[in-house]
């Protein structure tokens, strides 16, 4: 008794892998960067308005790293940005006279995108494959 395999759709896969393989890791930066873009929008109007210098600062950094690995840096150079984000001690005179409150401005609007990535990352990884002829459905 003898029976015939089909592997033509395996091969398909493999090739459809391939492709995906080789530009996979230019999307993902491309969609981090995206993503840490859209933090900065929503960080500036919560960063608070004194002089505008603070919430004019927020900027990107460095994206390092590759494959599993990849880190897109935020940062407020203004020497006081860590203090506004997580608060400090009020002292007046050598003596601390209270606590002001961190705003964590940066924190909420990074936990906000977090909560929208899985989503936003579904579709754009469709149209990123649809793009290329693979059919994700």
């Amino acid at each position: 008794m003898s029976f015939k395999v089909d592997f033509s759709e395996l091969d398909e896969l493999k090739n459809s892998l391939k492709i995906l393989e080789e530009d996979y890791n230019d999307f993902l930066k491309d969609f981090l960067l995206e993503m840490a873009n859209r933090v900065i929008a929503k960080v500036k109007p919560r960063t608070p308005k004194i002089t505008g210098a603070l919430r004019g600062a927020w900027q990107l950094g460095e994206i390092t790293g590759s494959g599993k690995e990849i880190a897109v840096e935020i940062n407020n150079p203004m020497e006081y940005a860590d203090f506004i984000e997580y608060g400090h001690r009020i002292v007046r005179n050598g003596v601390e006279v209270g606590w002001y409150e961190g705003r964590f401005m940066l924190k909420i609007s990074i936990d906000e995108i977090d909560r929208q990535m899985p989503l936003r990352y579904e579709r754009k990884f469709v149209a990123f494959c649809v793009a290329r002829g693979i059919n994700v459905n």
